[in-house]
């Protein structure tokens, strides 16, 4: 960075690194010797404010190549106002930040949004509302969840923030997970062991078109938690959602036309990578080498059974392959499925059943 842009990065937490002897002082050249800052960067302790880890994680994801050549695709004349001519990557990032912190944010919410994940599935009745997104439900979810993070001893507090996108809205919840214990070395070469708490980040979206809840997080009883926490803020009562039969392989005994994709939609190519079957004896067979389809169809008219299948697609203007796993039995897709032109392919081509009775409800 230059050394004006440290001084624009660390004045808001000056007092912070005066409690641990850090003085960064304002004709700041770059000759500083920025050691001392450094180790206590990597250093957390309970006093280090929690917007500073988290101005630092957000400008890591932020200012790569490929993020920030996306963020100017749809910000050029932002970037364009801040860059100065010998900025870098980074100098132009923590510019915008300090100047438009709520559009950094909304951009490390869309990439966090489209991480791969574990989802289950979940339905609501049409017979109750859709309360819009507000702060106050927000937070009314928040202190719902806490709770219970503090109880299960991952920590006494979580944040809920909101990111819309086409098909609906996610939410993502940072919490806390149980305390580690590792090994650190210091600068002088001695080791000693640290204990920290690993922090979190879970998904639950809400798709608008199926009236479905779909919901990531480690373990039945978090995702309970969340079933009930949200639907009580959003639909009025912990008992809204319920696991839904969503996901469904039988399409896989068209053969690979269940795969065909419409011509000039945004996902140009499926294929089928991997396949596990249950025999009629219960033994479990994985096929994912050579032509699935090939393998698999005298199988499928032998009355074994898909369990789990892992797809891939191709999509226009996504350089990675959207790769995902769905198992109906249970209701849950992994991967890269979080992403609209993903889910539409997945109900266009029925691997999603959809609920005809279902309103097109939305919330707002």
């Amino acid at each position: 960075l230059r050394p004006t842009t440290v001084i624009l990065l660390f004045s808001p937490h000056a007092n912070y690194l005066q409690t641990r002897g850090i003085v960064i002082p304002s004709d700041l050249d770059d000759a500083y010797d920025f050691t001392d800052l450094c180790l206590v960067l990597t250093k957390h302790s309970n006093d280090t404010p929690p917007s500073l880890v988290e101005e630092l994680e957000v400008l890591e994801l932020f200012s790569s190549t490929n993020n920030l050549l996306s963020f100017e695709e749809d910000h050029a004349e932002l970037v364009k106002k801040y860059r100065e001519e010998s900025d870098t990557l980074d100098d132009v990032a923590v510019k915008i930040l300090r100047a438009k912190p709520e559009i950094v944010w909304r951009e490390f919410d869309r990439q966090a949004v489209k991480t791969k994940r574990s989802f289950v599935s979940y339905n609501v009745s049409r017979s109750l509302p859709v309360l819009p997104v507000t702060d106050d439900r927000r937070h009314a979810v928040e202190a719902k969840l806490s709770p219970w993070f503090a109880q299960e001893a991952r920590s006494d507090t979580c944040r809920v923030r909101a990111h819309h996108d086409e098909n609906g809205i996610s939410f993502l919840v940072r919490h806390g997970d149980l305390l580690n214990r590792i090994g650190v070395i210091e600068s002088d070469g001695t080791t000693r062991s640290q204990l920290l708490r690993p922090e979190r980040l879970d998904i639950i979206h809400y798709r608008r078109a199926s009236h479905e809840w779909k919901i990531s997080g480690v373990g039945n009883r978090l995702q309970d938690e969340y079933r009930k926490a949200f639907g009580q803020v959003f639909h009025g009562t912990v008992h809204a959602l319920s696991p839904s039969r969503r996901y469904t392989l039988d399409p896989l005994k068209l053969g690979p036309a269940c795969l065909q994709c419409p011509q000039n939609g945004p996902v140009i190519m499926a294929r089928l990578a991997a396949v596990t079957l249950e025999s009629p004896t219960g033994q479990a067979v994985e096929v994912k080498k050579g032509d699935v389809f090939a393998t698999i169809l005298p199988m499928l008219q032998a009355n074994y059974r898909p369990v789990v299948a892992t797809i891939v697609l191709t999509i226009t203007g996504r350089r990675p392959k959207a790769k995902f796993m769905i198992c109906p039995e249970r209701n849950s897709i992994t991967g890269d499925s979080n992403i609209p032109a993903v889910e539409n392919w997945i109900e266009n081509a029925e691997f999603a059943i959809v609920n005809e009775s279902a309103e097109l409800l939305e919330i707002a």
